[in-house]
């Protein structure tokens, strides 16, 4: 299937599975805002974010530069590279993230650094993405960046909803979108051996 045929059907299903947010922008490039966040980032524990190769991917993910949600460095997503990588579009607002999550956070755990694992908090408040990591259980340690505009979401073609997972291969090439939440580890990591070709 060509990727603008599986953008089509993404399209097509999106608003059926997905989560929506009417909040605009709440001003990450602030932060923090809160006193507390430096402590909800030390409670959260999550993983640095990753460094990107500074060149971008051809058929790849956004060119986008976001921040770190916990610690390290700003990620230019279209240049994340050399790693197959699931990136995982979500918000601590949305139900089915919510349900998701610890799924992910268990495939993630299972995988290693076999696969980068990356989170896309959409739309969403710093601190309540923070706090709801840090309390998921089992927690979810894979980094996340902050998407306050919903950049990714309309990159990958129109208004969307969340969650959202996307898989990159080590060329940095999306090659598979699934609109719908994860009910399983299994179903994870079925879908990241089918797409990325990891097998654990």
């Amino acid at each position: 299937m060509s990727r603008a045929s599986v953008l089509a059907t993404v399209l097509a299903f999106t608003f059926l599975a997905g989560c929506t947010s009417s909040k605009g922008s709440v001003g990450f490039p602030n932060l923090p805002k809160n006193p507390d966040h430096k402590h909800l980032v030390a409670a959260a524990k999550l993983e640095p974010c990753p460094a990107s190769s500074g060149s971008v991917a051809p058929g790849g993910l956004p060119d986008v530069t976001l921040p770190c949600l916990g610690d390290g460095p700003a990620v230019h997503l279209a240049a994340l590279r050399g790693t197959p990588t699931l990136l995982n579009l979500w918000g601590s607002w949305c139900g089915p993230c919510q349900e998701e999550t610890p799924f992910l956070a268990r495939a993630h755990a299972r995988l290693g650094v076999a696969v980068r694992f990356l989170g896309v908090d959409t739309a969403d408040d710093p601190d309540s993405a923070l706090d709801f990591a840090a309390h998921v259980r089992p927690a979810m340690r894979y980094p996340s960046v902050v998407d306050e505009n919903k950049d990714v979401l309309l990159g990958v073609h129109g208004p969307t909803g969340v969650p959202m997972t996307v898989f990159v291969d080590a060329d940095g090439r999306v090659v598979h979108l699934s609109p719908a939440p994860y009910e399983s580890v299994d179903a994870v990591l079925t879908d990241v051996a089918r797409y990325l070709g990891v097998r654990r």
